[in-house]
């Protein structure tokens, strides 16, 4: 019996050496507080969707810019490790990137970010990738990569017809031309406020981010004209998703997976390779909402974000313990 090939994802990736200290709870502006423990590993948003991508059964190609240094040693000690191909990684004049994270026990996070390397990729390192980009069923991006690799990739990959993913984290105002580009872009409520231009934060409701959200998608209409899809997640209260079908827009709400969060760092890229995967499945939204919910969970419940990313045989287990939790269509008078 011929074993069927693997879906082909290409991830506009981005590297950082995160160091990640854990403290009781996050300092107030202008205070000290001892960490109770110290976590060094390699990360960063692309580098983690591809090698949880990987993980999940995906055959995964990236984008990756390292410096020449320790830092960069370690990424492609990584990729070797998760049988991820280094032919589109870029060792560069520099140092690699670096970010710094702290962790409070709730789970609560904040994190800043040196790009390093990861901002001199150029459109020329996405086109020396073509191949691979139009090889692929599903080309992700996000914001710690040079905008402009990321611009360049999304091109050809719309040229080819194939869909494209945007994470526009950390938040920046995107090109006309990337967003002309992009199929369906992924924000958190944070991001969700400067993406939607909304007057107020979500009130971290449910129905109430619903309801702010659909009354900003005619404007986020106009502003994306390519995009057929927004994902919006809430933490603790799962993930709304609206789809532009039949010239109109439909909205589901997936709860998330009941866990003790220990660390939310990552989760969201747990996320959005969650829901990556049910796309090249060929899964409608709603499922793919409630894998995204799945693969972030995964993370949260766990210390760090490389070894926290899921692989097939974890989701099994957690499917066998509980399944995920089902969407459930919002409909507004």
């Amino acid at each position: 019996m011929t074993t069927p090939p693997r879906p082909r994802a290409f991830v506009l990736g981005n590297f950082v050496q995160a160091c990640c200290w854990h403290v009781a709870r996050l300092p107030q502006a202008g205070e000290t507080l001892e960490a109770h423990h110290l976590q060094i590993e390699p990360g960063g948003k692309g580098l983690n969707v591809a090698v949880c991508l990987q993980r999940l059964g995906v055959a995964v190609d990236t984008l990756i810019g390292c410096g020449d240094d320790a830092a960069g040693d370690a990424l492609l000690a990584l990729l070797a490790r998760e049988g991820l191909a280094t032919t589109h990684v870029h060792r560069l004049a520099g140092p690699s990137g670096w970010g710094a994270g702290l962790i409070g026990a709730d789970g609560s996070n904040c994190i800043a970010v040196h790009p390093g390397a990861n901002r001199l990729l150029t459109a020329a390192h996405a086109e020396a990738a073509r191949g691979a980009i139009e090889a692929a069923r599903l080309v992700y991006g996000q914001f710690e990569t040079a905008l402009v690799a990321v611009e360049a990739a999304f091109a050809i990959a719309q040229a080819r017809g194939v869909p494209t993913l945007l994470n526009p984290s950390p938040w920046q105002a995107p090109p006309e031309a990337l967003r002309a580009a992009t199929h369906t872009v992924i924000v958190n409520e944070v991001e969700a406020v400067d993406l939607l231009a909304l007057p107020q934060p979500l009130d971290g409701t449910p129905q109430g981010a619903a309801r702010a959200v659909a009354a900003a998608l005619a404007g986020f209409h106009a502003h994306w004209p390519a995009a057929r899809r927004l994902v919006v997640t809430l933490g603790e209260h799962g993930a709304l998703g609206a789809e532009f079908d039949d010239e109109r827009w439909s909205m589901w709400h997936a709860p998330a997976r009941a866990i003790n969060a220990v660390d939310t760092l990552g989760a969201g890229d747990g996320f959005s390779s969650g829901y990556a995967l049910a796309v090249l499945q060929g899964d409608a939204l709603p499922m793919a909402l409630a894998w995204g919910n799945l693969c972030g969970a995964h993370v949260a419940a766990r210390t760090g974000v490389i070894n926290a990313l899921p692989d097939a045989q974890g989701l099994a287990a957690m499917i066998e313990q509980a399944p995920p939790a089902a969407a459930r269509q919002l409909t507004f008078e």
